[in-house]
Order: C-alpha cells, then sequence, then structure tokens
C-alpha cells in the first residue's frame, strides 16, 4: 500500500494557515528416541504441523484476495463503497495480519472524510508493535499522529511521534553507515516526514529547544529529504 495515500503529503511552513490546516494536506516459531513409537509419534506431529501450517498459508491467501475488493475502491477512490466493504469485513474474523490491513484501510478513510476520532479507532485496532509488517503498523502509528494533530491533541501527537521515530527509525548521523554496503535503512520511510511533524508539534507546544534538537535531527541523519529543507529554513528562524 502506498505510504503516500495513508498521511498528508508535507508541505513547506510558507504555506501554513496554522498547523492544523497544514495537515489537512504495509510464522512462525522454530522451534529418536529409543522406539519406534516415539519417532512415529514425533512424524505424526511433524506431518500435522506442516498440515496445519499449510492450512493456514492458504486461509490467509483466501482472505487476502478478498480484502482485494476493498483495496481495488480504495485506490479508484471510491472512498465510500471501500468503507461499506470494510465496516462489516473487521466484525469477522481473520488472521492478526488480515485484519491489521482492513483497520488501516479503513482508518484512513476516514481520515480522508474527515472523520477523525473514528480514524483513532481504526488506527488503533492494528498491531502497532509489530516491526514484522512495519509498512502496516508504521502506516497506522502515522495516521495516528495525524489525527491527533488535527484534533489539536499536541502533546499525544508528540508522544505517538516520538514513538514512531524510535520504533521505526535506525539511521544516525554517522558518515560510516552512508558507505557503500553498511547502509542502514529505516523500517519505514515515513522517518523524516514524521521527525518535520514532529519539529511542528513541538513549535504548537512551545518548546522551542525540542523543536530546534527535533529539527537538526532531521537536517543531520536526512540531508537529502525533502522534509530536511524545511527543516533548514525553519532552523534560521529558531534564535
Amino acid at each position: 500500500m502506498n505510504l503516500s495515500k495513508q498521511t498528508p503529503a508535507a508541505q513547506p511552513p510558507e504555506q501554513e494557515v496554522g498547523l492544523v490546516d497544514w495537515f489537512m494536506d504495509d510464522f512462525w516459531p522454530r522451534y529418536g528416541k529409543q522406539t519406534s513409537y516415539v519417532l512415529a509419534g514425533i512424524a505424526v506431529v511433524v506431518a500435522g504441523f506442516a498440515w496445519y501450517n499449510n492450512d493456514r498459508v492458504q486461509q490467509q491467501g483466501k482472505e487476502n484476495k478478498e480484502l482485494g475488493q476493498a483495496l481495488v475502491y480504495y485506490s479508484d477512490d471510491k472512498l465510500d463503497s471501500a468503507e461499506a466493504f470494510l465496516t462489516p469485513f473487521v466484525k469477522t474474523s481473520h488472521s492478526r495480519l488480515v485484519q491489521d490491513k482492513a483497520y488501516l484501510m479503513l482508518g484512513q478513510i476516514n481520515y480522508s472524510k474527515g472523520k477523525y476520532d473514528d480514524a483513532i479507532q481504526a488506527f488503533s485496532k492494528v498491531d502497532l508493535a509489530n516491526t514484522k509488517e512495519p509498512l502496516i503498523s508504521s502506516g497506522a502509528m502515522h495516521g495516528l499522529a495525524s489525527c491527533y494533530i488535527q484534533n489539536k491533541n499536541y502533546p499525544l501527537a508528540a508522544e505517538t511521534l516520538e514513538k514512531f521515530a524510535s520504533s521505526f527509525g535506525r539511521r544516525s548521523a554517522s558518515p560510516n553507515e552512508r558507505v557503500a554496503g553498511k547502509e542502514v535503512v529505516d523500517l519505514s520511510p515515513a522517518v523524516p516526514n514524521a521527525l518535520w511533524k514532529l519539529t511542528l508539534v513541538y513549535r504548537e507546544l512551545k518548546n522551542p529547544e525540542k523543536e530546534k534538537a527535533t529539527a537538526q535531527k532531521l537536517v543531520g541523519i536526512y540531508p537529502e529529504s525533502r522534509e530536511s529543507f524545511d527543516a533548514i529554513r525553519l532552523l534560521a528562524q529558531i534564535p
């Protein structure tokens, strides 16, 4: 799923009317003995595990195919149709991953419609700690932060964005990380945008120290990002 559709794209500070207005714009664990009975027992367990695992994969594939209809609606900007499909879908039992995908999509639809409280409910149903599927968990956390900003709940927005940066950011300002073959990659491509939003949230909270420190972190770690250029202009305005 394209993350650019999950939260509004950042705009330069010069275009701000206010921060709220400015923000309008994607296991299994691993787990003879002497007699043939024990060996046979092990064989039965292994066979049963293989059957169960295969059945699980097939079921998840079926659920993903079903969810694909909502994705088609969503990709075509048919948000009402996507919402009508997803609302009953999430009320039935599915694998956790498929359910998370559905809630992520439903949260973004509600966000797009300005239904921020409903979006918060949907995003909050996603497993936000699942770093094995970082595009999904990070998308939901990013969406949550955007909803809190729209609701002017800046303390909770700051808390969520701080958690986002620590959970999904892996890069640092070390030049060694940019040596070919040693590049460090974040778990989400939206980390620079989250740091930029966090910078502006600190501004709303009247915390110039954290505002400046976060802007400097953004420039130091992501100098090539669009958000970095915005942060440089912002830093020029901070005493």
